[in-house]
Order: structure tokens, then sequence, then C-alpha cells
């Protein structure tokens, strides 16, 4: 088994160099960490969108499926509604995962901020997938919320910013605050590629890790003042040294999403602190040996 440590309380020093991208080197002290070492144990083995290797991706039978294989966290993507409902879903159109084009075939291209709740709740979202998950549905944000709070696997929530869905932060932000029963003392985390939203999400519930999903524009001297953890993409071309410079400016490291056993153990020596996979049994049985 592979072990990892809690949020190191570091300096943000040096300059790290990733995908070709210089990042500044301005030193800043890392804050002590702020949410429980319990969040962060082990290498944790990640559900990519819920699981979708081996169940329709971002659905609460995938998470099941997931957390039955031996996934620490199912991975949702969250999205809003024409009414400004939270649903899980990766793409901002319907047409890939759904029979949105069957029942509603009049309303090209099918957005998610096009559709109520309600309309979206007549979907079928599983059997794209498998004749299996026929009739499996978009979950909403509090489903997931109440799978947490019964003891499953824990849950990153990736928040999907689009100009059609203002607004999305604080709706997020305010249904976490309105169900803190379901996730505290859970594993719970959010995940964005914008910073700006993540700083938010951060002052609104400081409680839940934050990871930044890349570093586009190559600047981590201030990602410690509101982050946890960088996501880093690319598993494949993810190097030793690119992992210990971000682990160097007090941040956790994440690597995925990968399926591949090689792929996997190479990260794992790197000293990553989780993977992101679409088969968690997989990765199970890589982080066993």
């Amino acid at each position: 088994m592979y072990r990892s440590f809690g949020i190191a309380a570091a300096l943000l020093t040096g300059t790290a160099l990733l995908g070709g991208t210089a990042w500044a080197s301005v030193a800043s002290p890392a804050r002590p960490p702020r949410v429980p070492r319990s969040h962060f144990t082990h290498a944790e083995n990640i559900a990519h969108r819920a699981g979708s290797g081996v169940a329709p991706e971002n659905t609460i039978a995938a998470c099941a499926r997931a957390s039955a294989s031996g996934a620490d966290r199912c991975e949702f993507d969250v999205q809003q509604t024409k009414d400004q409902q939270l649903v899980l879903i990766h793409d901002e159109t319907l047409a890939r995962t759904t029979n949105v084009e069957e029942l509603f075939p009049d309303r090209s291209p099918w957005r998610v901020s096009d559709f109520t709740l309600a309309e979206i709740r007549r979907l079928d979202a599983g059997s794209w997938f498998s004749p299996r998950f026929r009739n499996e549905r978009v979950p909403t944000l509090q489903q997931a919320l109440e799978m947490l709070g019964k003891g499953r696997a824990g849950l990153l929530l990736e928040i999907k910013h689009s100009p059609r869905s203002p607004g999305i932060d604080n709706r997020v932000a305010a249904e976490l605050l309105q169900n803190r029963d379901l996730w505290e003392g859970r594993r719970l985390a959010l995940q964005s590629f914008d910073r700006q939203a993540l700083r938010k999400l951060h002052r609104a519930v400081p409680d839940v890790p934050i990871l930044l999903l890349g570093a586009d524009n190559g600047q981590l001297s201030d990602v410690a003042d509101y982050a946890d953890a960088l996501v880093l993409p690319h598993a494949a071309r993810l190097t030793a040294g690119q992992v210990r410079e971000v682990k160097a400016r007090g941040l956790r490291v994440y690597a995925g999403p990968t399926d591949r056993p090689q792929v996997q153990r190479r990260l794992l020596s790197f000293g990553v602190d989780g993977i992101m996979t679409g088969v968690p049994a997989r990765l199970r049985d890589v982080l066993r040996y």
C-alpha cells in the first residue's frame, strides 16, 4: 500500500516547470491545515465521473459500484439547470448520455441550461451505456449528498462554469451549507479550473478541501491561500520532478484520469496523493501490491 501524508505546512518557494510553463517563484507562507487529516489518509482511489468505465457516468449507480469496488471518492460534475437547480452531468449538452433527442426532438442543441429539473428528471441516463441501466436518472447534488450521508464513498465535486450558469458557485455553497449534516466529518471536496470561483467557495465553506484543476497561466504563488491540492492531467506525461515541486509549495497532488496499471504504479512511485480512474477495482488492486 502506498501511503501519503497530511497537508504540508511549507513555504511556497522555488520555480516549478509543468508542461513547459515556468511557475513564478514568489515566497509566501502556506496556511496550516484547515481540514481533518482523516480526509487524507492514503493515496486515494477516485472514481472519475463516478466510475465511468463500469457504469453510466455521473450516476448514483456508477458511484454505488465504485464504492463497492474500493473507491475512496466519486468525482461528479455539477451543472445548473434552466430553473437554477444543481444536477450532476459532465457535458454542457444532454445528448451524449441521455435520450433527450428522443423525448425532446425539437430542443437542439439540448443544453443542460435550457432544461428544467423536471424535464431532466424524465430522461434515461443509463441505457446509452447498457440496457442493464435502463431508466437510471441524472442525479441532483442533493441526491449525492444524501448518498454521502449514508456512509458510502466520499465526493469530489467539479463545478462546471459557463456563461449560461451564472451564480452556480453561490448555489453550490448554499446547498452545502443547508445540508451540512450530510457531509460534515465525511470526505467531501470541491474542484474547478476557475480560481476566482475556488476562492469564493473557500470563503463560503472553509472546512471543505479545495482542488485546483490544472495550471493554465503558470502562476501558483498564491494557490495555497485557498486550495489544498492541484489536480494534474496528462498522467502518462507527469514526472517525479513536477510532483516534488508542487508538494514543495505545500500542496497535495492528484493525477489522472488513467485506467492503466503501469501508469498508476509510476504515479504512486512519484508520491501522488490520489489517482482518478474510470475503473476503481483495477486501481484498488494496484494499491494493494
